[in-house]
């Protein structure tokens, strides 16, 4: 029967074909000596082709790192094909704890998860990413992990829809006052292009306190006051961005 070899290997998903841990680090020795598998870090090893390439996306190789791994922030919107930039830096969310390396001239960092809601695995379970709804909730959260409000702008005018009930389910895991507000206030310029009911902005609302709270501080220069949403907000925010709103 012949071995089956993934294209990101580590001890946990090839050592069950061996006998032994010695057999596997032997097997593991010689596939390095002919150069058909490459050394990403210890333990964790990619699999080349012919022409000595990576048959893995760093996206595979992320979310192989550790057993909980998995992709998150700006990296899940370059996944997704939604992102304006191409990072040459993956972040990795993980309990488990790695120091940042890099491979073939891409940066592995972790990110601590604030929740594991909208985790998925994809491609028959070859990665991990957070739903495009988390993914959302996550950048808006944290707009540098996202890669900037001007990155995460542009990734919200490529994308067509979004589970409202997804994004409920995400703001909830993460029980934040002042997330819901930057959430419907972000959220509420796409209303109609992500078919997002009153009743998301209403729930959104719900959790709302009469404390005003900062959207951005020092990213543009003026700002005035969102009523609706109690936010000091970037002035003309929107419609600085070509095809904004």
């Amino acid at each position: 029967m012949a071995m089956w070899i993934p294209y990101v290997i580590t001890k946990k998903n090839m050592r069950p074909q061996f006998a032994s841990d010695v057999q596997y680090e032997n097997w593991i020795a010689g596939q390095l000596r002919a150069k058909k598998i490459m050394k990403v870090r210890k333990g964790l090893y990619v699999r080349l082709n012919v022409t000595g390439e990576p048959m893995a996306t760093k996206f595979e190789i992320a979310s192989k790192i550790a057993d909980d791994a998995f992709l998150c922030y700006h990296s899940a919107l370059e996944f997704y094909g939604v992102a304006n930039q191409v990072f040459h830096t993956v972040t990795v969310g993980s309990e488990s704890r790695f120091n940042p390396f890099t491979f073939l001239d891409v940066d592995y960092i972790r990110k601590q998860p604030k929740n594991y809601f909208g985790i998925a695995d994809v491609m028959q379970g070859a990665l991990r990413v957070t739903t495009i709804e988390r993914t959302i909730i996550d950048c808006i959260d944290d707009i540098d992990a996202g890669g900037g409000i001007d990155e995460l702008l542009g990734a919200l005018n490529q994308i067509h829809i979004l589970d409202e009930q997804k994004l409920l389910g995400a703001l909830d895991a993460y029980n934040c006052i002042l997330l819901y507000q930057k959430a419907g206030y972000i959220l509420q310029h796409y209303q109609n292009q992500f078919g997002l009911t009153d009743a998301f902005f209403g729930e959104c609302k719900r959790h709302l306190t009469k404390q005003v709270k900062y959207f951005l501080k020092d990213e543009y220069g003026e700002v005035e006051y969102n009523s609706e949403w109690q936010l000091m907000a970037p002035k003309n925010l929107f419609s600085h961005m070509n095809g904004g709103y």
